[in-house]
This record gives C-alpha cells, structure tokens and sequence, in this order.
C-alpha cells in the first residue's frame, strides 16, 4: 500500500510538490484521492480531471471543503437545520443553489456523489465514485472565494 501525499506548497520532505493538474501518478493507479481544503485554484475543474485519471475504474475521491465556498448563507439558513454533530443528518439533502452547481460540475467530471455530510457548521464532506464517463474536456469551475472571519 503507498500512500502518495502531493500539494502545490509541500510542508513534510514525504509531500510531492506538484501542480494539482498535473500529479506525477500514473493512469489508473489510485483507489482512493482526498481533497481536504485544497480545491482552492481557480482551475478546479482540472483538478477533478487529474483525479479522474489517476483513480482506477471503481476509485473514490473524498472531498471536504468549507461550505462558505459552496453555499450561499441565506440558502443555508433557509434549507438546512441548523444542528451540529451526531443530531445532523449524514445524508441531508439541500436544495442550495451552489451546491448543486457544484455536484452537476463534478458529474460531467465523470463523478457521482454518493455520500454528503454536513454535519459540521464549517466544512462538508463528499464521497463520490467514477460514474463510468469521461470528464468533460470544456467544463469549468470555479468556487467563491474563502471567507475568514475575525474573532
């Protein structure tokens, strides 16, 4: 088992640097990649692409993300309790406009969502397995930019 960690900006000696595009892997040599608050370049959906070439037939990508890049905050208020934890859904459906955007882009990507968690009041997570197409060549994506808020 090899786990290959690789970011734009390495902060271990075992992180490959790399363009998130451009991942020195092979065709079909992963099962499993994460995005973990890395979906932050402006050509997003190129890294989608990259992890699509790089996972095997039945690979899964996980993505978590803060959700103030993919929601809007009144949608959020409106369609989603507003419960944190174990009491929230593991499954919760919305119906927010963004989000749905998002998970559209991901499908021409040549994804499926199949697991949504947005349990924490921060960031989501995503499970999503290779829906058997090719990614869009032409799809575009690009997320809000983060919002940090003083405290």
């Amino acid at each position: 088992d090899l786990v290959a960690p690789a970011e734009g900006v390495p902060t271990r000696d075992l992180v490959t640097p790399c363009d998130m595009s451009r991942v020195p892997l092979p065709a079909n040599s992963v099962d499993v990649g994460v995005f973990c608050l890395s979906l932050m370049g402006t050509n997003l959906a190129d890294f989608i692409r990259e992890a699509h070439r790089v996972l095997k037939a039945n690979g899964t990508i996980w993505i978590a993300e803060v959700q103030s890049r993919f929601f809007d905050d009144t949608e959020k208020q409106k369609t989603r309790p507003s419960q944190k934890g174990k009491g929230a859904s593991q499954h919760q459906q919305t119906n927010d406009k963004q989000l749905q955007e998002f998970l559209l882009a991901l499908k021409g990507l040549g994804f499926q969502c199949v697991h949504k968690d947005f349990s924490n009041k921060m960031f989501f997570v995503l499970q999503l397995v290779k829906n058997g197409k090719k990614p869009s060549k032409k799809m575009k994506y690009t997320a809000k930019p983060c919002i940090y808020k003083r405290r």
